[in-house]
């Protein structure tokens, strides 16, 4: 019961570990820090009063800048604990489709439809 979180009850508890437990320092250590980073940012950007245009990038936490991280791709296979195994065995990462359908094509690797066993 009550497992969203828009629910109240969730809603308090982690208002209570934002405040009052050991999340609160880290937190608190993370508001401290991007007070800091956009403050430098302020004080840059009083002092090039002439020159105009935002700075050109902001630093997120953890990286030093966007154009320095490689891109990681977010598409795709991850190599999951399965692939792995299968590359350790010689084996192709996924196993190849066999089936045909009634029309001639691959058949689908989940059957839609209505389960067998009754529920």
């Amino acid at each position: 019961m009550a497992k969203s979180t828009r629910s109240k009850i969730k809603r308090a508890h982690r208002a209570h570990k934002r405040t009052d437990s050991v999340y609160a320092a880290i937190a608190a250590d993370r508001v401290r820090r991007l007070h800091d980073k956009l403050a430098a940012v302020v004080e840059s950007k009083v002092e090039e009063t002439t020159e105009e245009g935002m700075p050109e990038s902001m630093e997120l936490d953890g990286a030093a800048s966007p154009s320095a991280t490689k891109k990681i791709s977010t598409h795709g296979p991850r190599n999951s604990r399965r692939e792995s195994w299968r590359a350790s065995k010689g084996l192709a990462p996924r196993p190849e489709a066999r089936g045909m359908n009634r029309q001639g094509t691959v058949a689908a690797r989940r059957k839609s439809g209505r389960p067998n066993r009754r529920r």
